[in-house]
């Protein structure tokens, strides 16, 4: 397979007016996050993939109610906001500053699934939130800095706080006139369960908030009013999902997520895989396999769509954020998130082989997978190996701003990133066992340089390496038996391994982890404690470390599982968190999440 040809094929049929064009035309649709609209969104997806070759093309509805779970996943209810947001000071104020917050100037200035005021909106003072003194919240708007989370919305709720004013201020050092979107409002999730207090939320600018917070410190009072009028109710969200056929049944899936308020994220995603869609089909490669495109809601309609097994996928890739500016402006680099320690695949290696051949210059960084946002199908339970191509600083301090490097798209890159996976597709989807020797050399040289190429490790950080690389090695066997034999893998990586690899438990905790052996009942992550009732939930200290809980197999011990997820994260469990994760283990088999061995 000639990469560079078959890259250049490809291009050529990638469309970057419709692409600019759909990008634009979904997030116009989907920007104020409203359930109403987003049946008209999804319904101009399913179209523009009928225009771009798919065939197949399906809708799936999906309860949204606060209720309907799956794999421990509570779908939110349905929220729209009707009409016009605004909170506004009605003390003495400069006449054209009043207004600070506007869904009509930004629409997420009014939160995402808040509560909503009475019709005629709240009038009150504003004071500082005060956790130490909650029966003063009472009556009140409350300034928040932060994302005002369930642990913080449902108190003040309860307290009968009128509402929560929030700002980024970290956000605010870099563009004091950019607006969060702060969607994580939640306690159990990302966001509310059906009987979940709700109050209104909005938020504004870091230049707003400080003159607001100066005003508070010198003791003048503020009064605000605020018109949020929300609608919560039963309703549905969606999945789109389509195909381009090929000879066998057997899918390697896009995955890109809808419904939030950004050209980058996801509505480019979305434009991105109908345009791989496209190429591929245009190019005119024969298809052994088969490439499915899936859209749907973050992380919920994910789970939701994984666990129907309405599909036959072996693979898939995020295209969420795969083209934000932070690449061009800021010299950022794209993210290469591998597969899982726990189903390693041959995918990461046959990436970094196309970007060395076809765009060497690059600027790339591989990690881990991870299984965060709609990588979840690596779970060793879903099956589903799930690579992410994306450009962000992550833990970003500009995630979900509205300042232009998170916000815009830099489409020349979304050009060269699509058609990079349309050639990654390609090959998955055509290759023949001439292929897969031809790159075999190649891949065993990038296994074994990753492997060996952190010279600080210890014995068993090795170990876990080394054994990745292995399994990546083998994976290529699941795609074209026989390529490559247990023995020849085991030789690539066996310069790479350390003396003395064994795990040794020193600490009564790390002894106790040592001896329990775990497995899970159902895949994906504890996320709502569903099983729990609601008055005996309790996170034990925080929430669940996705990638240790998915190493439990029923043959890890606990103690193997958070060393593998320590070289995974590049951190170290300290023995009092590893307390914290026995106390919720036992805590998660008395609710039947998994058993102890």
């Amino acid at each position: 397979m000639d990469f560079k040809a078959i890259y250049q094929k490809l291009n050529q049929h990638f469309h970057d007016t419709d692409f600019e064009r759909n990008t634009r035309k979904i997030l116009d649709l989907e920007k104020r996050i409203c359930h109403k609209d987003f049946v008209a969104s999804t319904a101009y997806i399913a179209e523009e993939m009928r225009k771009a070759g798919f065939s197949d093309v399906e809708i799936i509805s999906h309860p949204a109610d606060g209720v309907t779970c799956v794999n421990d996943s509570v779908m939110p209810e349905a929220w729209d906001l009707e009409g016009r947001a605004v909170l506004e000071v009605v003390s003495p104020w400069p006449e054209n500053e009043r207004i600070i917050a506007d869904s009509d100037e930004i629409a997420y200035a009014a939160a995402t699934w808040s509560g909503p005021t009475p019709p005629g909106g709240s009038t009150g003072e504003l004071i500082a939130y005060d956790p130490e003194h909650m029966e003063r919240m009472r009556g009140k708007w409350v300034y928040y800095e932060g994302i005002p989370n369930g642990a913080i919305n449902q108190p003040l709720a309860e307290a009968g706080a009128l509402g929560i004013v929030a700002t980024d201020l970290e956000q605010g050092w870099r563009d004091p006139d950019s607006t969060h979107w702060m969607n994580g409002l939640g306690k159990w999730g990302w966001y509310f369960l059906k009987d979940d207090k709700r109050i209104p939320i909005f938020i504004i600018t870091a230049r707003r908030a400080l003159v607001l917070k100066n005003e508070l410190k010198m003791g003048h009072k503020v009064v605000l009013k605020g018109v949020l009028n929300s609608r919560i109710y039963d309703g549905e969200i969606f999945t789109v999902t389509g195909i381009i056929p090929g000879e066998s049944a057997e899918e390697y899936g896009l995955l890109a997520h809808m419904y939030e308020p950004f050209l980058s994220d996801d509505a480019g995603g979305v434009a991105a895989g109908i345009e791989i869609g496209r190429m591929i089909k245009d190019s005119g490669i024969k298809l052994k396999r088969t490439l499915r495109a899936v859209f749907s809601f973050e992380h919920y309609g994910f789970v939701f769509y994984f666990a129907s097994k309405h599909h036959k996928l072996k693979a898939a890739m995020n295209l969420d954020m795969i083209s934000t500016t932070m690449y061009r402006d800021y010299s950022f680099p794209m993210h290469w998130r591998l597969s899982t320690l726990g189903m390693p695949f041959f995918g990461d290696l046959l990436m970094m082989q196309l970007i060395r051949e076809i765009m060497p210059e690059l600027r790339i960084d591989p990690t881990y997978g991870t299984l965060s946002d709609d990588t979840m199908g690596g779970d060793i339970m879903y099956g589903i190996p799930t690579n992410w191509l994306c450009v962000e600083n992550t833990p970003s301090p500009m995630h979900h701003s509205s300042n232009a490097i998170f916000a815009d798209v830099d489409w020349d890159l979304a050009k060269n990133a699509s058609t990079l996976v349309a050639l990654f597709s390609a090959f998955l989807l055509s290759a023949d066992e001439a292929d897969y020797r031809k790159v075999l050399p190649e891949f065993c040289q990038l296994a074994a340089e990753r492997a060996g190429a952190y010279q600080y490790d210890t014995a068993y950080q090795r170990k876990v390496r080394c054994d990745f690389a292995e399994g990546q090695l083998l994976s290529i066997n699941d795609w074209m038996p026989g390529v490559i034999t247990p023995e020849a893998a085991a030789a690539v990586v066996q310069p790479c391994r350390l003396p003395d690899a064994g795990l040794v438990a020193e600490t009564e905790n790390e002894k106790t982890a040592a001896d329990m052996v775990i497995r899970r009942f159902e895949p994906g992550t504890v996320w709502s404690l569903n099983k729990v009732p609601y008055a005996e939930r309790d996170y034990c200290g925080g929430r669940i470390n996705k990638v240790y809980y998915s190493l439990l197999d029923g043959k890890r011990t606990l103690l193997e599982a958070l060393r593998m997820a320590d070289v995974a994260l590049d951190c170290r469990t300290t023995d009092e968190e590893i307390g914290k994760v026995i106390k919720f283990m036992r805590y998660l088999e008395k609710y039947n999440y998994l058993e102890i061995k």
